[in-house]
């Protein structure tokens, strides 16, 4: 009997769930053009659902990957489905178990059949590199779907106490260490300008780390907080009334980032460290890219002014509709599913 494999499971993914991760939503919303996209694995015994999957594509599942979870893909690809990795991170961000975490990006690299990249420079550091890195495909980052046009920014500005004439730098997303915050923040206080404003806004990992934020903050008008979970809609107001967006991050772990992508859809501009994915877009001269002086990369973008940020930020927005659009994504995420054998 041929069976009729019509769907996907994707991990983690979940409809209802209105803090679905952007680059999921999106991406689930491509995959469904062909197929029934579902969100868990089927339980070990439950073949039939098995043969009817295409693939099983699996996101930051490094740190619950468990031997109950490893039988069930193992399963999957007994009867068939491709199993396609994501490969997000050079190891998850404030990890804790560390060896466990990484003993199973090696266990998914080796069992995956097609590993997926989100920027050309990750490849080198795909786990058993040797053997696997015949697998990799590179899928760009799905561009964010901006709601910019329909926002009032004049008044998203009077809600932050902006002046169209401020310039503005926003750290945005979830807060978290791996984020280096402080470091955004002590740079921005050592550019000193009067007519500069920095924006921290997402919800804090925790009270402490919040406390620790404000702290740093605290009697600084220059700086606004905003630290709650914000929907997309609050977040691209947010970013249309900012000139630079940073990412302060000074970690070991990150190859890529969603905050790039979300802003250079919203016509951003962004400070960013040299990670895998700043360097693909690095020939383009459409953002700051930094080593370890974010203090410079800062008041270089301040010195070059707001209408040359702009124009740098139209150029990365033009860049995400030629490279990154959903019919890219579909294209290739298509082929990769359509392969004859692994």
């Amino acid at each position: 009997m041929i069976w009729d494999r019509n769907q996907i499971i994707y991990i983690p993914y979940s409809e209802s769930n209105k803090f679905t991760n952007g680059i999921l939503a999106n991406t689930a919303a491509v995959l469904k053009r062909k197929y029934v996209v579902k969100g868990s694995l089927a339980e070990p015994a439950h073949i039939f659902e098995m043969l009817r999957t295409k693939a099983v594509i699996l996101n930051w599942v490094e740190e619950y990957l468990d031997g109950r979870m490893k039988l069930q893909l193992f399963l999957y690809k007994l009867s068939g489905a491709r199993i396609i990795w994501f490969f997000h991170n050079k190891m998850p961000h404030d990890m804790i178990g560390e060896h466990k975490a990484l003993n199973n990006m090696l266990w998914l690299s080796n069992m995956s059949d097609t590993i997926c990249l989100l920027s050309r420079n990750s490849k080198k550091y795909i786990p058993n590199y040797k053997k696997n890195c015949r697998k990799a495909a590179y899928i760009p980052h799905i561009m964010y779907k901006s709601r910019a046009d329909a926002i009032d920014l004049d008044n998203v500005r009077g809600k932050y106490g902006i002046s169209d004439k401020d310039f503005v730098f926003l750290i945005f997303g979830l807060i978290r260490p791996y984020k280096n915050i402080e470091a955004g923040i002590e740079a921005f206080k050592r550019l000193g300008a009067a007519d500069a404003k920095l924006i921290i806004a997402g919800n804090p990992v925790n009270r402490r780390y919040a406390k620790q934020i404000r702290d740093l903050c605290q009697g600084d008008r220059h700086i606004i907080l905003d630290m709650r979970y914000l929907p997309d809609e609050v977040l691209d107001g947010l970013i249309g009334i900012s000139d630079v967006v940073v990412l302060p991050y000074q970690d070991k772990t990150s190859m890529n980032s969603g905050v790039m992508i979300q802003s250079f859809s919203n016509a951003r501009t962004v400070i960013a460290p040299d990670i895998c994915m700043a360097r693909d877009f690095a020939k383009e001269k459409f953002l700051y890219m930094y080593k370890e002086d974010l203090s410079g990369a800062m008041k270089t973008a301040y010195c070059g002014g707001k209408a040359e940020n702009r124009r740098m930020g139209e150029r990365a927005l033009n860049h995400m509709r030629l490279c990154h659009s959903e019919e890219q994504i579909a294209r290739k995420l298509f082929a990769i599913l359509n392969r004859k054998g692994r």
